[in-house]
């Protein structure tokens, strides 16, 4: 993705962006390839960002290459080298807080400019936001992102004509406007007579039980309300399948590192699950036996818990393997299962085994 593909789409038919508002990767990963099909644009919300770093864009952009993808730094310094780091990282977008002085909004513009990228600025706390308007656009800013902030939120603080008024104004200018905060399939008709550019939704669509469908339902009424020649995405219909036959995996990655299992790559440089270059090909993952174990003893022992099953198998003396897309439909149920007997085994073996970290960041993926 690039800032010439983003320039590209119908500015009278606004974006659907998602948060991911996690403070760890795995969550915000699996929920990802729940709804990548349903939206425009990926956000690497600001806590997974402090969280997580730099990872968090590079693990997305892998699972999720054709989707552009926002880091929302909130920069407020050294505009220039954070701009750069989260495009080299793998972003289209980041953000500069309101607050941040003119010299970091023009080098992170200009770091911007240069790959082919896109700056917005972040409102959140700026009071006389026209004002600052007219210095930014004076730097060649094009984008801004109007935001009710999370606490905000908390403190009942409700959309109103201000707002309206305020983002009419700065499209009048000639910005290009992100709204958020908030926002749901209720609030949206409120901003129905303003060509937004891009809606945020974040917790009106992770928090739900079909995370898919709502962003879906959010996407229909964007485009009832505010019409065009833009449809919105096509869903792959598989009633997440897809995503479940891609978290199972990373599921078995994860729970695998938290267990304090070595797998047979080194997972510090693995590009991320279902990437053409990631490291653990297909489904299957292999792992090294601990000191003093053998891969027969380990695969026999799996199997007397679990059952006999292609999922579980031999690859050398010392090393055994998980493949979860051997199990029928590879259901949450089965895979925890078959962790857990893994544990269990290895415990029975005499390895120390932590079962319960390894079952718990499981579940955290595959309820996703």
């Amino acid at each position: 993705m690039n800032r010439s593909a983003l320039k590209q789409v119908n500015p009278s038919f606004p974006l659907l962006q998602v948060a991911m508002d996690y403070i760890s990767i795995p969550p915000a990963l699996a929920m990802a390839l729940k709804v990548a099909d349903e939206v425009d644009i990926i956000e690497i919300g600001t806590p997974l960002c402090k969280a997580a770093g730099l990872d968090a864009i590079r693990f997305m952009r892998e699972i999720c290459p054709d989707k552009l993808i926002l880091a929302d730094f909130k920069t407020p310094d050294v505009g220039g080298l954070e701009a750069k780091m989260a495009f080299d990282a793998g972003a289209d977008m980041m953000t500069v807080i309101g607050g941040a002085p003119l010299a970091t909004v023009q080098s992170a513009l200009e770091e911007a400019r240069k790959q082919g990228k896109e700056m917005l600025m972040e409102l959140t706390g700026v009071r006389d936001i026209i004002a600052r308007a007219k210095e930014w656009r004076e730097l060649g800013v094009e984008r801004m992102v109007y935001h009710r902030g999370w606490d905000e939120q908390d403190a009942a603080r409700q959309w109103n004509e201000n707002d309206k008024d305020t983002i009419r104004q700065l499209i009048d200018m000639g910005f290009k406007v992100t709204v958020t905060g908030g926002l749901n399939v209720e609030l949206l008709p409120f901003f129905q007579e303003l060509p937004v550019s891009i809606i945020i939704c974040g917790r009106s669509i992770r928090e739900t039980p079909d995370p898919a469908a709502s962003a879906r339902e959010v996407r229909n009424t964007i485009a009832r309300l505010w019409g065009g020649s833009h449809t919105p995405p096509t869903s792959s219909g598989s009633n997440g399948t897809s995503a479940l036959n891609n978290t199972a995996p990373m599921a078995i990655r994860y729970a695998v590192s938290e267990m304090g299992l070595m797998m047979t790559v080194d997972g510090r440089d693995c590009p991320g699950c279902d990437s053409p270059r990631r490291l653990c090909q297909g489904t299957q993952t292999t792992i090294h036996c601990p000191a003093g174990v053998s891969a027969d003893n380990v695969v026999h022992t799996i199997g007397q818990f679990f059952g006999q099953s292609n999922a579980i198998g031999r690859v050398s003396s010392d090393v055994f393997f998980l493949d979860p897309g051997q199990l029928p439909g590879s259901s949450p149920h089965r895979v925890i299962e078959l962790l857990t007997a893994t544990g269990h085994a290895l415990r029975q073996l005499g390895c120390q085994i932590d079962v319960g970290a390894g079952v718990a960041v499981a579940n955290q993926i595959m309820s996703i």
